[in-house]
């Protein structure tokens, strides 16, 4: 099991892949201070299928 896989259980909340992309690109260095349109527009980017509301979420 991931570390983020870990952290998400411990926080009462699913694993789902979405979850997991977003947790990936908020571990990256250059992201520090994102907002969620810019957290929406990456993965969009990096060919993840998820909807803004998920971001949101």
């Amino acid at each position: 099991m991931t570390d983020n896989n870990t952290a998400l259980k411990k926080a009462g909340l699913k694993v789902t892949l979405p979850r997991l992309k977003i947790l990936e690109v908020l571990q990256e260095p250059d992201n520090h201070h994102v907002s969620a349109e810019d957290l929406y527009k990456r993965l969009i980017d990096m060919g993840e299928e998820i909807g803004l509301a998920t971001v949101y979420r």
